[in-house]
């Protein structure tokens, strides 16, 4: 029996929630590329017909999908800074996308692919998780230019380390990426990060 056999949702009640949910677990399992109606009936316990009275077709299942996976990294990124600041922060929101993106591999990709679409309410979700990395940036005196700056630098770096398919292995990927924290907070912590 298949993983998203096993995960298959049962019971006579199906709404749109539980339906975005089953679909962006089913991605982690079979892959975003993969990810089509049937299979997700399948894994819902429904004929494909019946899907359509939640979403109008996969594309617009897969906007839901992405926009819950926003949303869930950025409860991540928000709960990664509860307590901390300085290095201690960066640190925990590096590890937490890390973790996030290996355990939801579907979820990442679905994420990544919706980047560029303009969509007010992924952009909303999208800015939830800017915040707390924008303000750890900017208690160690950066201007707001270069905490906007800083925040692209430091995203686009994490997330190129923990992207899938990496030709690291898991311990030098992990390896990788607290190097390339030490490395960011040292400049920060220099008093000469770059103006523009």
């Amino acid at each position: 029996m298949s993983s998203a056999t096993q995960s298959r949702v049962t019971g006579p009640f199906l709404d749109l929630v539980t339906l975005i949910e089953a679909a962006a677990n089913l991605a982690d399992v079979v892959g975003w590329n993969d990810l089509t109606l049937s299979r997700v009936a399948e894994a819902v316990d429904r004929h494909v017909s019946s899907l359509y009275s939640h979403v109008d077709g996969l594309d617009a299942l897969r906007r839901e999908v992405a926009i819950l996976s926003v949303t869930e990294l950025a409860d991540v990124v928000w709960a990664a800074t509860i307590g901390r600041s300085g290095a201690e922060a960066l640190t925990r929101i590096a590890e937490a996308e890390r973790d996030f993106a290996r355990a939801h591999p579907g979820r990442m990709a679905a994420l990544r692919g919706h980047l560029s679409v303009e969509d007010p309410e992924f952009r909303e979700q999208a800015k939830r998780i800017a915040q707390p990395i924008r303000t750890v940036l900017a208690s160690f005196g950066l201007t707001d230019q270069q905490v906007i700056i800083g925040h692209r630098v430091f995203s686009a770096t994490v997330r190129g380390l923990i992207e899938p398919g990496t030709p690291l292995g898991a311990a030098e990927d992990d390896i990788a990426l607290q190097a390339t924290v030490t490395l960011f907070v040292t400049a920060l912590q220099s008093g000469n990060w770059p103006t523009v």
